[in-house]
C-alpha cells in the first residue's frame, strides 16, 4: 500500500460483498467520503478518520473469453494480477510502468509505454459494472450506449471520473497478444535530456520514451518488437544496450537510476500534468526543472514523464472524461517527505505547486491518476483535469452521488 494511507489512522476497512455494497452505500453514511482501495497505490485510498473499502476480497474475477478475446476481471486485482492471469493464453493489454496499481489506474486514463501503440489502457473497456454512490447498481456495455443520450453521458463520466461518481466492481476489457519488447534504461546528462525529448517526438508509435530526473537523469526506451522481426529503433540508439524483454511484466524496475542511495521511508503526493510537444521549448523547459530540482526539499522529489500521441490521440475528446487526446506529454511531480515531518509536507507541497506552475504554460491539463480532495490544489485540478466537461460532470455528481459519499467534484 502507498505509504501514506499505510500511515493514515483511518476508521478501517470495509469488505462488502456484491450484496452488500448497495445497501451501504444508499445507507446514511458517516464520514465521507468513502475511500476505495484495489491496488492501493494511490495516496487517498486511506484517510484520516475515513473508512476504506477494500476490493480485493470480493471482486477478483478473471475470466477469459476465447471466442472474443475479451476479459472479465474484478477491480480487486492489480494490473500485474491481470497480465498474469492472461498469459496462458498469450494475451495482454497496455499497462502502464508498474503492475502494482489496480483498477482506478484502468478507469482514469491508463498510460504506459506501449500506449502511442496500443491506445490508453480506458480505451480496452468494453463493459463496466458498479453501483452508483447512491447506491443503484449499474451495468453498462459499450454498445448500449448508441443512440442513447442519457446513457452515453454516463459511459463517458465513467471513463476518466468514475471514482467521483461511483464504486465499479467489474469489467470487460479487450486484449491484444502479447509482444516482447526492447527497452533501453541508462542514465543522461542533464543537458542531454532536451535532444532526448526533441528526438522521441520524431519516433514512430512503437517507440515511447520515459525519463525520471532525481539525483540522476535516467532515460526508458521502450519498443514493441514486430511479429517475427526485430526491433528497429532502440538497437540504432543503443546497440547492444538494448535488453529485449518477453513481456510488460518483463520490463526492468523504472526510475531505478535515478539515485545511488538505498531509499529510505517517505510519504508523497503526486501531481501529473498533460500537454503538448516540447520541441524547440525542450532546453528552455527543462532549465526552468533544473532550477526546480536545485531546490527540491527531500531526496525523493522527483520529476517524471512519460511519452503518449500516436494511438492515444486516435479517440474522439468527447467520447470520455480524458479530454487530452492531442497530449504529447505528462510530466509529473512527486512530492516526498520524512513520515511524520509536517513543516517538510508543507515544503515539498509547495514545491510541487512551483513545479506545477513551471509546467503549466505547456502543459496545461492535469491528469487525475491521483486525487487531491484533502489539498487546496483540489478545485484547480479538478478543472484543469475536465475543462469544459466539468459542469456536466457535476450535474450527473448531483444526480448519482447526492450525498457525496464518493470523492467531491
Amino acid at each position: 500500500m502507498n505509504a501514506l494511507a499505510k500511515d493514515a489512522r483511518s476508521e478501517g476497512r470495509l469488505s462488502l460483498n456484491p450484496d452488500l455494497l448497495p445497501a451501504v452505500l444508499a445507507h446514511p453514511l458517516h464520514p465521507t467520503p468513502l475511500l476505495v482501495s484495489s491496488g492501493a497505490t494511490s495516496s487517498r485510498c486511506a484517510g484520516n478518520g475515513l473508512w476504506t473499502l477494500d476490493l480485493k476480497r470480493h471482486y477478483r474475477e478473471l475470466r477469459y473469453h476465447e471466442a472474443s478475446s475479451l476479459v472479465t476481471i474484478g477491480t480487486g486485482l492489480t494490473m500485474a494480477e491481470l497480465l498474469e492471469g492472461l498469459r496462458s493464453h498469450q494475451r495482454a493489454l497496455p499497462i502502464g510502468l508498474s503492475g502494482v496499481p489496480g483498477s482506478g489506474f484502468l478507469l482514469t486514463g491508463g498510460m504506459g509505454p506501449l500506449s502511442r501503440l496500443q491506445g490508453l489502457a480506458m480505451d480496452h473497456i468494453q463493459r463496466i459494472e458498479g453501483v452508483w454512490g447512491n447506491g443503484v447498481a449499474f451495468n453498462v456495455h459499450r454498445h448500449d450506449v448508441i443512440g442513447d443520450e442519457r446513457a452515453a453521458r454516463y459511459w463517458r463520466a465513467l471513463l476518466g471520473a468514475a471514482p467521483f461518481l461511483a464504486v465499479v466492481t467489474g469489467l470487460d476489457l479487450r486484449t491484444r497478444p502479447i509482444k516482447p519488447l526492447a527497452v533501453l534504461q541508462e542514465r543522461i546528462t542533464v543537458d542531454a535530456l532536451p535532444n532526448w525529448i526533441r528526438s522521441a517526438e520524431q519516433w514512430p508509435p512503437s517507440a515511447s520514451l520515459q525519463w525520471s530526473w532525481g539525483d540522476h537523469v535516467e532515460v526508458y526506451a521502450v519498443e514493441c518488437v514486430p511479429d517475427g522481426g526485430t526491433p528497429d529503433l532502440l538497437p540504432a540508439l543503443a546497440g547492444e544496450a538494448a535488453e529485449i524483454c518477453a513481456d510488460q511484466l518483463s520490463l526492468p524496475v523504472f526510475g531505478r537510476l535515478t539515485s545511488d542511495q538505498k531509499p529510505s521511508p517517505f510519504h508523497c503526493e503526486v501531481l501529473g500534468r498533460l500537454g503538448s510537444s516540447w520541441g524547440e521549448q525542450a532546453e528552455s523547459v527543462v532549465d526552468r526543472l533544473r532550477e526546480q530540482m536545485m531546490r527540491r526539499p527531500h531526496p525523493s522529489c522527483r520529476i517524471s514523464a512519460q511519452q503518449l500521441g500516436g494511438a492515444t490521440g486516435t479517440v474522439a475528446a468527447a467520447s470520455t472524461s480524458f479530454i487530452y487526446r492531442d497530449a504529447v506529454w505528462k510530466p509529473w511531480i512527486t512530492a516526498a517527505w520524512t513520515p511524520g515531518d509536517l513543516p517538510g509536507r508543507k515544503h515539498a507541497l509547495e514545491w510541487m505547486d512551483s513545479v506545477s506552475h513551471a509546467l503549466m504554460a505547456l502543459n496545461p491539463g492535469v491528469h487525475l491518476a491521483q486525487l487531491h480532495d484533502h489539498l487546496p490544489c483540489h478545485d484547480q485540478e479538478l478543472k484543469d483535469a475536465f475543462g469544459s466537461w466539468l459542469p456536466s460532470l457535476q450535474q450527473l455528481k448531483v444526480e448519482l452521488d447526492p450525498d457525496q459519499r464518493l470523492c467531491r467534484l
